[in-house]
């Protein structure tokens, strides 16, 4: 005598097991969807800080350019410094990369953009 039933041609199990990888599965997109999100958040970082370098250079030669032609304007010496507290001046920290036991998906590379190249 079987204590599964034959009838369903299904244990309660199977059943469990099927809803266990079911969870898995939907766990795996949200952490996958979360990396490839960290990942455009981090070039998104990188490209605005390299704005920012292109434009604190930028400034600095037009007042080098003013102080020649303004007798009266001081001369700026050295780059200019964002003036923020030491502790909001840090860099964000990039995302880890696990490796994954998935297939390559087209959305999972890294994006670059050509501004940041």
């Amino acid at each position: 005598m079987t204590t599964t039933p034959q009838d369903s041609g299904r244990s309660a199990l199977d059943e469990l097991r099927d809803a266990y990888r079911e969870q898995l599965n939907r766990l795996a997109a949200e952490r996958d969807a979360a990396r490839r999100h960290a990942r455009r958040a981090q070039a998104q970082a990188d490209v605005a800080r390299a704005d920012l370098a292109s434009l604190q250079s930028r400034v600095q030669e037009l007042l080098t350019a003013a102080a020649r032609h303004l007798p009266d304007l001081p001369a700026v010496e050295g780059p200019a410094q964002a003036e923020l507290p030491a502790g909001d001046a840090r860099a964000l920290p990039a995302a880890p990369d696990a490796p994954e036991h998935d297939s390559a998906h087209p959305d999972d590379r890294p994006e670059r953009s050509a501004r940041a190249a």
